[in-house]
């Protein structure tokens, strides 16, 4: 259709919808930081705007077919600065504490949108209800590192807080996927055998893989006296790990995370050359990643078993923080960390609905597979907003932050 059979059409190329993401994430993180607030948040709220039910349904544009390279690309980015972020030294401060706290909090999450699941006993067509509250419950495990991840740089958060939180991130995706593979082994009957191997492949081949990129990274940074190729071979080391992470089967998040921690932890003192490049990008990424998962929102999806979603949204969020206090409390972390740790781990975003797709490949399980789908695809929406304002609220009270310092 041409522009002048519709004049509400625009073109439907990747680079003009890019350019309106871009434009629109900034404009909008512009206002976000005028009054102070998150600006991811912001971000995400932009890429709404040009969702299927907005913008993007009116003017016939589609903001989601092309998106899966860059937001692959952008997600790998965010976990080397994570791993990054975790040195040697902090792990044997808080070692105790981040892998304390990262059991209370996954499990704490699980056990409450399971017992509220139950309590609730929704229609699940015939099926057994805790079985679908089992499924549901272990989805709640895991966090979203990007918005944790933005908010931190955002306001340059620095102290007990924030050191724990970003370890805690990183752990915790990765008892997810245990708990995935765990979950599938009670519900679809699959061999012992078969669940321990793929687990263990994932996690012990991502680790390999990341901490060999990472120590080859460290090498090659040490040569590389040019700056200005600092940053293409950073990038580089980064698609490529997930790259043999995807072919190889193993977690590409975990992998890039690894990559992250063994290059910091191998070159040492010289380990903000192979971070400081990518600095620079972050914001970048950072809009880009959080308007394209705003894009995606689809009204019908949030409407669909409404009652469902907010079931999930509160259990897991209560969850979370009574978990993340317990377990802290029970190993003596220092005060912020027991009050406002849960706070920090409400977003959810790309490993639950890469789980939750993954779950949609098991035939016996595909009538409930769709229905949990629809749940974390619409409470990641919700999420996305409310997330961040969540991990702020954690900082700022925590003392971590200097708003008047805020990266503008």
């Amino acid at each position: 259709m041409t522009i002048l059979e519709n004049s509400f059409s625009l073109p439907n190329t990747p680079l003009m919808m890019l350019g309106l993401l871009l434009v629109s994430g900034l404009l909008f993180g512009m206002v976000a930081s005028k009054l102070n607030m998150p600006r991811i948040a912001a971000y995400a709220l932009a890429g709404l705007v040009w969702s299927e039910d907005l913008l993007g349904g009116y003017l016939n544009i589609d903001m989601t077919s092309w998106t899966e390279p860059l937001t692959t690309a952008a997600l790998g980015i965010i976990a080397y600065l994570i791993g990054g972020a975790i040195t040697i030294s902090q792990l044997g401060r808080l070692g105790k504490v981040i892998t304390a706290c990262t059991i209370g909090e996954s499990f704490g999450a699980v056990l409450a949108v399971m017992g509220a699941i139950w309590l609730y006993q929704p229609d699940v067509g015939g099926n057994p209800v805790w079985v679908f509250a089992l499924m549901l419950g272990v989805f709640a495990a895991s966090t979203a590192p990007a918005a944790t991840v933005a908010v931190i740089h955002q306001y340059r958060a620095k102290g007990p807080l924030t050191t724990t939180l970003l370890g805690v991130v990183a752990l915790d995706d990765v008892l997810g996927i245990m708990l995935f593979s765990i979950m599938l082994l009670i519900v679809a009957g699959d061999s012992v055998s078969q669940t321990i191997l793929f687990s263990m492949t994932e996690i012990i081949g991502a680790i390999l893989l990341g901490g060999l990129s990472g120590w080859l990274l460290a090498i090659l940074g040490r040569r590389v006296k040019n700056q200005h190729f600092l940053l293409p071979m950073v990038l580089g080391a980064i698609f490529l790990c997930q790259g043999f992470a995807e072919w190889w089967h193993f977690s590409p998040l975990l992998s890039v995370m690894v990559l992250g921690f063994s290059a910091r932890s191998a070159i040492r003192a010289g380990g903000d050359r192979l971070f400081a490049p990518v600095d620079y990008l972050e914001e970048l990424v950072f809009i880009i990643f959080f308007t394209l998962a705003g894009a995606h929102f689809k009204l019908s999806v949030l409407m669909q078993g409404l009652d469902l979603v907010f079931i999930y949204l509160f259990a897991r969020i209560a969850g979370k923080i009574i978990g993340a206090w317990t377990a802290a409390k029970l190993v003596s972390a220092p005060t912020v960390v027991r009050k406002y740790l849960g706070f920090g781990v409400v977003p959810q975003a790309g490993i639950a609905i890469g789980l939750a797709l993954s779950l949609m490949h098991q035939p016996e399980l595909h009538d409930m597979a769709v229905v949990i789908l629809n749940v974390i695809l619409a409470s990641t929406m919700i999420y996305e907003i409310f997330g961040p304002l969540a991990t702020r609220y954690a900082l700022v009270k925590s003392g971590e932050v200097n708003l008047d310092e805020e990266v503008r």
